[in-house]
């Protein structure tokens, strides 16, 4: 703890004139690896304060486990007795300026071939608000498709509210600077139906969505192209106007509890595949200030590809609430400056940088990126 706050004391000068120089956000993701001892969570501020990191994104929740003191659900079983994460990091992290953003895993809780022991787990109780495609889904099947796991329904009402108590509580209970959402979206278009959300959808729409896509040819043979044209776009909408309303109504609640409070959401980076492929409509959040601002997991290694999304945002009044994620586990130190450089050439908000726990496990990756940055900034 000593040498802790001696590393610490050495380096607030440059840490202090990396933020006069600088207005936009320099973000960190820190998965929950990383914060289960106070021991982490100070080599956790020693890396922030030497990459000049205004934003910490501090992941906790995941997989229906918290990395805090919770009321609501468990906490996880790597953290020893009362010890609460969030709250050492916040009082540890506030005398050297930097942002402590809880990091909420939303609508995916569950990954693997067996469920929780725990009966309270929310992936029990809550079993029958798993989106699945038709049959209740398999794990296997699910990861083979390229989903991580298991997402519960955004249109259920109690999955809706349980959530709400989650983000109410850290708004309550801790001085943060901002909650900031992951896996707020659907999985994909196959994996967008409960029976409930079904029943809730034939009761407003009269037709039951998961038949136009069960065979969408037998479908477009009994009704006809143009009645499958609009059944698609009125689903589609539909989902992209859940996702939109509870963002909306969690903005609400969590700022009348703390006014100064940050609502960010990690995005797909594309924003036309994000609202058609994952119904997640963040230019929409943006323009009419649902969130305060998105961060886009723009992960691309191909740099023409990196370039082009941001090509695609050119409204400098939304670039004010738009960071950019950039990744550090599939490119060297060279092209993750190179892609830094991009987004402050561009005007946007900022970037975060995912993960801190790469650059942990990787110190001489670390090193190299800490000396170019301080060479660069």
């Amino acid at each position: 703890m000593r040498l802790f706050f001696v590393v610490l004391l050495c380096l607030i000068p440059h840490f202090l004139t990396g933020n006069s120089y600088q207005k936009e956000r320099f973000g960190l993701w820190v998965v929950r690896y990383a914060v289960t001892t106070k021991a982490d969570i100070d080599k956790v501020l020693t890396t922030a304060i030497e990459l000049n990191i205004t934003d910490i994104f501090f992941q906790v929740r995941a997989l229906g486990h918290t990395y805090y003191n919770s009321q609501w659900e468990k906490k996880a079983d790597n953290i020893k007795g009362d010890f609460d994460p969030l709250d050492y990091a916040i009082k540890q992290s506030g005398s050297f300026g930097i942002r402590i953003h809880a990091w909420v895993n939303m609508f995916y809780v569950w990954a693997g071939d067996r469920f929780p022991s725990d009966k309270n787990h929310i992936v029990n109780r809550r079993s029958d608000f798993i989106l699945r495609n038709g049959g209740f889904p398999d794990y296997n099947s699910l990861k083979n498709e390229g989903h991580e796991g298991f997402f519960l329904d955004p249109k259920v009402a109690d999955v809706q509210d349980d959530l709400l108590e989650i983000l109410k509580e850290l708004a309550m209970n801790y001085d943060l600077d901002g909650i900031h959402l992951d896996y707020y979206r659907y999985p994909s278009l196959a994996y967008s139906f409960t029976p409930a959300s079904r029943t809730l959808y034939m009761l407003e729409n009269i037709y039951d969505p998961w038949q136009v896509y069960q065979s969408s040819q037998t479908y477009t043979e009994y009704r006809g192209y143009e009645v499958f044209l609009y059944a698609d776009r009125t689903y589609r909408n539909s989902l992209a106007g859940v996702l939109s309303g509870y963002l909306e109504r969690i903005s609400k609640i969590v700022k009348s509890i703390q006014p100064d409070l940050k609502v960010s959401v990690a995005v797909k980076p594309d924003p036309v595949e994000a609202k058609h492929r994952y119904f997640q409509d963040w230019l929409n959040w943006i323009q009419r200030d649902v969130c305060d601002f998105v961060v886009l997991m723009n992960y691309r290694t191909d740099w023409l590809e990196f370039k082009a999304v941001l090509k695609q945002l050119t409204d400098q009044n939304l670039k004010e609430k738009i960071m950019i994620g950039i990744s550090t586990y599939n490119q060297n130190v060279e092209a993750v400056l190179k892609r830094l450089e991009a987004v402050r050439k561009g005007n946007f908000s900022g970037f975060s940088i995912f993960s801190y726990n790469y650059l942990d496990e990787n110190r001489t990756y670390f090193l190299s990126l800490r000396r170019q940055i301080f060479a660069w900034r």
